[in-house]
C-alpha cells in the first residue's frame, strides 16, 4: 500500500511543481503534452528546491514536499471553483494526430518501463557497488531528514565510506529516493521502482524537446524510438545519472520554449542548478557544455536582435542556475576547504600554483603571478577533461557499430549497425543538402545535432584522439546516444524519401525500424533484463546473494539486522536496516574482534537489534584488511566459538553458502 502511495506522491510532487513553475508561461496547447512537461519540469525542480530546504535547515519531510508543491494548484483550483459556483470544466483532450504520436511515446516509455523493472527485480540484490552506496544515501534522507553528512570527512585520503553520496557529493538524487522511501516502507523496491521509472519518463521528456527543436511531431517520435533502442543510453542501473541526465530533456525544452516566451528562461536556469546538484560534477559539466553549444550556435543562427537578446540572456540563465547551485557547493567549499575539496575530486590543482611558487626559480612579481595563474588554469582543465576513470578505454570500430546482448552494466556501450549507418548517412545527407545552409536559423537545430555528435563522439574516444575534451570517456556513451538518435532520424527520412511511391515510402520505414530493434533494441533487452552481477563484498560465487535475498525477504522491512564485519549498507540495501551514521556503531565497529560475546551481546540489545548475521568467508576478508591474516585467523575463530556457546544468541536460520543467522536473546 505504501509503494502504491508513493507512486501517487511521485507524481504529485513532480506535477505540482511543474504546474506552478509554468502556470504564467505558454505551454503547449496539448492536455497531455501539458500532463508531462509539468512532471518533467516539476521533477526538475525538485533537487534545487531540496538543496535550498536543506540549506535552511528544514526538514526534507514528504510532507513539506507535498505542501510546497500542491498550494498553488489548490489555490488555483479552489479558487476556480469557487468563481464558477461550486463548479468548473475541464477541456477534455481530443484524439488528434497529436495525442495519437503521444500515445506512441507512452507506449515506447512504458515498454521501457517494463524491461527496466523486469531486469531490476529479476534478483533480490543491488547491482555493483555505486546502489548500495544510494541506498545507505536515501535511509540515511528518510530517516534523518538532512543532507549534510553528520561526520566532517578527510577528503584528502578518501570520500566518507559510510555516506558516500552525501556530502561533498551533490545529494538530490538521494534526497529524492530518501523522501520517496518515507512512504514506502520497502527501500530496494523504491529504489528500482523509481530508478526505472525516471529513466522511462525521460523518453517522454526527450520527445517534447525533440518536438520543440525539430518542429515536426512525426521526427520527434521517431527520434524517441531510436534513442529508446539505443543500449548506450541508461540502464537500469542505480546511480544518481538517471536522474541527471533525464533533467536535459526538460531543461533544453525550457530554453527552446524561450523564443515564444522568454519567462522560460528562469525556469531554464532553475532547472540548470538542478543539474549541478544531482551529479557529480562531470556529468553536470558535460550537460552544460552541450547546452553552451545550443546556445552559441542559435546566437550565431539568429536573423534579428530580439531573437539574439533571447540567446544572450540564455547564457545568463546558465550563469545564474550555476551561482544558485553554490547554496550546495559554496556550503561544500567551506566545510572542507578549497585543497581539501579539490583534492576529493582526484586532482591537485591548488598545489599547481605552490609547485610554481616552489621551484628552483620561480618568477617575480607580475610573471610570477601570471604564471601561477596558468599552471592552475591548465591542471584545471586537465582534471575537468581527464578521459580517464571507470572502465574508459580506447574503443575500437566493433564498440559503436554492434551492438552486444552483453554488456558493461552502469553504462553500456554500442550504438548498432543500422543506426550507425543511418548516422553515417545522416551527417552526409545534412552536408550535402544543407551545405553553408546549416547554420541558418531554420536549420540551427541540425547544426545543433551535429555539433553535439562531434562533441560527445570526441568525449568518448578521449583515450584514442590525443586531446580530450570530457572527463571520464565511458561516461559520454549515453550522451552520445541523444544526437546519435537526432542524426540517424535525418538519415531515416533521407532513406525513406529515395522513392516518391507511398508504398515504397512505408516499406522503407518498416525495414528501417525492424533494423533498429534487431540491431540495437534487441540487444538492450538482453542487457537489462539479464541476470547482473552485485557487491565485491560477496565471495561465495553467484548464489550467495541470492541466499541473502532469501532470507532478508523473509523480515518486516527495517527489521534491525547486524553483520558482523562493517556491512551494514548490504543490510540497508536488502531492506533491513543498521544505523552506519551513529556514532555508537562507528565507535563499535572501529575494533569489533576486541569485544567478547558478553560485550557483543550488550551492545546489539542497546541499539536494539534483532539479528546478528555471521559469515567466515566475508567476515574474514573483511578483517584481514583491518587486523591482518594472523591476528584474524587468530581472533575469528575464537569469537565464533563465544557466540555459539554463550547462550546469549540463538541460530535461527543457516544457508549452505554459508552464512548463519542467529537471534538476538
Amino acid at each position: 500500500m505504501g509503494s502504491l502511495l508513493s507512486i501517487f506522491l511521485f507524481f504529485v510532487y513532480a506535477w505540482g511543481l511543474g504546474f506552478t513553475a509554468t502556470y504564467f508561461l505558454k505551454k503547449p496547447l496539448h492536455f497531455f503534452e501539458r500532463f508531462f512537461l509539468n512532471i518533467g519540469v516539476g521533477l526538475g525542480i525538485f533537487p534545487i528546491l531540496s538543496i535550498i530546504l536543506n540549506f535552511l535547515r528544514i526538514p526534507l519531510d514528504w510532507k513539506i514536499f507535498l505542501m510546497l508543491s500542491m498550494a498553488f494548484p489548490l489555490y488555483f483550483f479552489g479558487k476556480k471553483l469557487i468563481s464558477k459556483k461550486n463548479s468548473f470544466s475541464v477541456n477534455k483532450p481530443q484524439l488528434t494526430k497529436t495525442t495519437a504520436v503521444l500515445f506512441i511515446v507512452i507506449i515506447i516509455a512504458l515498454l521501457s518501463l517494463y524491461m527496466y523493472t523486469k531486469g531490476a527485480f529479476a534478483y533480490p540484490y543491488l547491482e555493483d557497488e555505486d546502489p548500495w552506496g544510494h541506498a545507505m544515501g536515501a535511509k540515511y534522507v528518510a530517516l534523518e531528514k538532512s543532507a549534510y553528512d553528520p561526520h566532517l570527512k578527510n577528503v584528502e585520503e578518501e570520500i566518507d565510506p559510510v555516506l558516500s553520496y552525501i556530502d561533498p557529493y551533490p545529494p538530490a538524487y538521494d534526497v529524492f529516493m530518501g523522501v520517496l522511501h518515507q512512504t514506502s516502507p520497502d527501500l530496494p523496491w523504491t529504489l528500482k521502482f523509481f530508478n526505472a521509472l525516471i529513466i522511462s519518463l525521460g523518453f517522454i521528456f526527450f520527445y517534447l524537446f525533440a518536438k520543440e527543436l525539430i518542429g515536426d511531431q512525426t521526427k520527434a517520435a521517431i527520434a524517441t524510438f531510436v534513442f529508446a533502442s539505443i543500449p548506450s543510453y541508461l540502464s537500469h542501473f542505480i546511480w544518481a545519472h538517471a536522474l541527471a541526465v533525464t533533467l536535459f530533456f526538460p531543461t533544453m525544452y525550457a530554453f527552446l520554449a524561450a523564443r515564444k516566451d522568454r519567462r522560460w528562461l528562469l525556469v531554464a536556469g532553475i532547472l540548470v542548478s538542478s543539474l549541478w546538484v544531482t551529479q557529480n560534477i562531470d556529468q553536470p559539466l558535460k550537460l552544460t557544455t552541450l547546452i553552451l553549444i545550443f546556445l552559441v550556435v542559435y546566437s550565431v543562427a539568429a536573423k534579428n536582435v530580439a531573437a539574439k537578446k533571447i540567446w544572450k540572456q540564455g547564457f545568463l540563465a546558465v550563469g545564474g542556475g550555476m551561482i544558485l547551485s553554490f547554496l550546495w557547493w559554496g556550503v561544500m567549499l567551506k566545510k572542507y576547504t578549497l585543497q581539501g575539496f579539490v583534492n576529493y575530486y582526484g586532482a591537485n590543482v591548488v598545489s599547481a600554483a605552490g609547485e610554481v611558487a616552489g621551484s628552483a626559480s620561480p618568477p617575480q612579481g607580475l610573471v610570477g603571478v601570471l604564471v601561477s595563474g596558468v599552471s592552475v588554469i591548465v591542471s584545471g582543465i586537465k582534471t575537468l577533461t581527464n578521459p580517464g576513470g571507470s572502465a574508459s578505454r580506447a574503443y575500437t570500430f566493433r564498440e559503436f557499430f554492434f551492438a552486444r546482448g552483453e554488456n558493461m552494466i552502469n553504462n553500456p556501450i554500442g550504438i548498432g549497425i543500422v543506426v550507425s549507418l543511418l548516422v553515417l548517412l545522416g551527417v552526409a545527407y545534412l552536408f550535402w543538402k544543407y551545405n553553408k545552409q546549416l547554420v541558418a536559423e531554420e536549420n540551427a537545430w541540425r547544426c545543433v545535432a551535429l555539433f553535439w555528435l562531434i562533441f560527445t563522439f570526441w568525449g568518448v574516444n578521449g583515450l584514442t584522439f590525443p586531446i580530450s575534451v570530457a572527463k571520464g570517456a565511458f561516461r559520454v556513451w549515453l550522451l552520445l546516444a541523444i544526437p546519435t538518435a537526432l542524426v540517424a532520424t535525418e538519415g531515416l527520412y533521407a532513406l525513406k524519401n529515395i522513392s516518391s511511391r507511398k508504398a515504397v515510402r512505408v516499406f522503407m520505414a518498416i525495414i528501417l525500424i525492424a533494423g533498429v530493434i534487431f540491431t540495437s533494441a534487441y540487444q538492450k533487452y538482453q542487457v537489462n533484463t539479464s541476470i547482473w552481477p552485485t557487491s565485491g563484498s560477496f565471495s561465495g560465487g553467484p548464489s550467495e546473494p541470492f541466499a541473502y535475498g532469501e532470507w532478508f525477504k523473509a523480515l518486516p522491512p527495517n527489521t534491525n539486522v547486524f553483520l558482523y564485519a562493517p556491512r551494514d549498507k548490504l543490510t540497508i540495501g536488502y531492506g533491513a536496516f543498521s544505523c552506519a551514521w551513529c556514532q555508537e556503531i562507528i565507535d563499535f565497529r572501529a575494533d569489533p574482534l576486541s569485544k567478547n560475546a558478553l560485550e557483543l551481546h550488550r551492545f546489539l540489545k542497546a541499539q536494539d537489534y534483532e539479528y546478528l548475521v555471521i559469515n567466515g568467508r566475508m567476515d574474514a576478508r573483511f578483517f584481514n584488511s583491518q587486523y591482518g591474516e594472523n591476528r584474524t585467523s587468530e581472533l575469528l575463530p575464537k569469537r565464533y566459538e563465544e557466540i555459539i556457546n554463550s547462550g546469549l544468541f540463538t541460530p535461527v536460520y543457516q544457508a549452505q553458502n554459508p552464512f548463519v543467522v542467529f537471534k538476538v536473546d
